[in-house]
């Protein structure tokens, strides 16, 4: 199959793919920048394959074709982030198939490459992965290499599908995808800057709440700037300056940073740390458990264990760690995915145990 390269409007207005999903992936660019810069999108409607060059389609038009179909991607959190900035909407219908093997009781993080080969017999070339791909033009093994991310997908998938069918868990995979699109529309819309601080749950009262003002600026500095939080300020950094009582420029130079960003930002970032030291802090992240809740979240992990062995799932799939210490705090409040298919053979075994 070859493929159809779409570098105009036109091309795009002209297509009209035959009913059904489309099988998608994407190329895009985010190693220093924070917003992710969609370079390319490949499309196999079931007849044929189409490369979309994105730095010549414009969003409205590559947006209207998305909009209402059902897009079967594989591992897509971060091509739907993509596809979310370039276009301003989360594509709403997904079907990924690295959840669809993982409910068959195939491994959680199955690459695509891993998949096809299982699947099909198939070796896909991974050379072409870490290059550039917003230069132009696309080298013959850049193109290939991406024809061949969606060339394979619709098979994949209807093997996928047919297996997902005989155990009875269709519909265990529409939720699970719902609930990746609803996680990826909650980051759009960001959420609480300190809680990305690596180490932040050390921190309490005004130290606490001058980090809070302090990730809240960064934040805005990074979406603004479109830089990476780590280089507007490290989260080593943030730390030390939340802790300091006194702040000058001498305080900043003696904490490495450069020069340059005193000049520009230092008076910003202390008057940010005294106004957040004035305002109340917010609620910290929990304490770490006491020793007879470890042993629960332990004895609730070997039963996991044995519940997925019983459905030929790895015990990840079921129940992250995260939700099992969350339950281990508040019984009484079930983490939201233990509410859905999860509840009968998961839920209820565990609950009983507490």
């Amino acid at each position: 199959m070859s493929y159809i390269w779409c570098d105009k409007d036109e091309q795009i207005q002209d297509w009209a793919p035959p009913a059904g999903p489309l099988y998608l992936d994407t190329e895009f660019m985010r190693d220093r920048t924070y917003w992710p810069r969609l370079a390319l999108v490949q499309a196999h409607d079931g007849d044929a394959i189409r490369l979309i060059d994105t730095t010549g389609v414009s969003a409205p038009v590559l947006g209207a074709v998305l909009a209402d179909r059902c897009l079967v991607m594989h591992s897509c959190s971060e091509d739907l982030e993509a596809l979310q900035y370039f276009t301003g909407e989360c594509p709403k219908h997904i079907e990924d198939t690295q959840i669809a093997a993982a409910l068959v009781g195939e491994d959680m993080q199955m690459s695509y490459q891993r998949l096809v080969e299982q699947q099909l017999g198939v070796a896909l070339p991974k050379g072409a992965t870490r290059t550039d791909w917003l230069r132009r033009p696309l080298s013959a093994e850049q193109l290939s290499y991406a024809e061949e991310d969606v060339k394979y997908l619709p098979e994949v998938t209807g093997r996928l599908r047919e297996r997902l069918r005989a155990l009875g868990r269709e519909a265990w995979w529409r939720e699970e995808c719902d609930r990746l699109v609803a996680d990826v529309r909650r980051r759009g819309q960001g959420g609480e800057p300190w809680h990305a601080v690596k180490g932040a749950g050390a921190l309490q009262g005004e130290e606490l709440a001058a980090l809070a003002a302090l990730a809240r600026w960064r934040e805005e500095m990074a979406r603004q700037r479109d830089l990476p939080r780590s280089f507007v300020l490290k989260d080593p950094v943030m730390l030390e300056l939340s802790q300091r009582r006194r702040l000058d420029r001498s305080a900043l130079q003696s904490l490495g940073l450069h020069p340059k960003l005193i000049q520009r930002d230092g008076e910003r970032i202390i008057a940010c740390l005294e106004q957040g030291r004035r305002e109340t802090p917010p609620e910290p992240l929990p304490e770490p458990l006491a020793r007879p809740q470890r042993d629960q979240v332990k004895q609730l992990r070997d039963r996991v264990t044995a519940l997925a062995n019983d459905l030929g799932l790895q015990p990840e799939v079921l129940v992250r760690r995260r939700w099992l210490e969350a339950l281990v705090r508040d019984p009484e409040s079930l983490p939201e995915p233990l509410r859905g298919w999860r509840r009968e053979p998961v839920a209820e075994p565990l609950l009983e145990m507490l």
